[in-house]
């Protein structure tokens, strides 16, 4: 009944993603965890990103300039594409989702009031690390080219929001970089 080269969206409750989460958190050692649930994550952006192509055909809502006609993420101007991808994700649980582009760093940068993943960290490898893979995925896809994502904020470690920074790999190592310097 599937075609095996059709991607397969199915809803998972957080409730369950969560309790996946922390037994691999618990059942490894915690950098092959970390790995395990961002391949994990990023294994799913296809998906996501067929769901976001076809969630955008269906809306049926003229970009900012008033054309009826781009109906994928590729064609929209970058302020309509930061609009749709942030209430795409927000109406699929996943917080409040604002996306920016940075074009002095050469970076986009999303933040999620509100992460579904960040507000469950109870102590266990803070961060997330689905959300993490995912995004480099379905970011990669809209590109076209592969996108390094690091989360530089987490608000499991007490913060208001999880702040995602992604570009490409050489851009990101930069940052890296930056972020490990005492």
């Amino acid at each position: 009944m599937t075609d095996s080269s059709t991607s397969q969206l199915v809803g998972v409750a957080i409730p369950t993603l969560l309790e996946l989460r922390a037994a691999v958190l618990t059942s490894s050692a915690p950098e092959a965890a970390v790995a395990s649930l961002r391949d994990a994550g990023f294994a799913g952006g296809e998906a996501v990103h067929a769901a976001f192509e076809r969630w955008l055909a269906e809306t049926g809502e003229p970009s900012s300039e008033g054309d009826w006609s781009r109906a994928d993420a590729g064609s929209l101007s970058i302020e309509d594409f930061g609009g749709r991808t942030s209430r795409f994700f927000r109406d699929a649980g996943w917080g409040e989702v604002s996306f920016q582009p940075d074009d002095t760093e050469g970076v986009a940068i999303v933040d999620i009031v509100d992460c579904w993943e960040g507000s469950a960290d109870g102590g266990l490898a803070p961060g997330c690390h689905l959300t993490t893979g995912l995004l480099a995925s379905f970011f990669g896809l809209i590109a076209g080219y592969p996108v390094a994502v690091l989360e530089t904020e987490c608000c499991g470690g007490d913060g208001t929001r999880c702040r995602f920074v992604m570009g490409n790999a050489e851009v990101m190592n930069a940052w890296w970089e930056r972020l490990s310097v005492p």
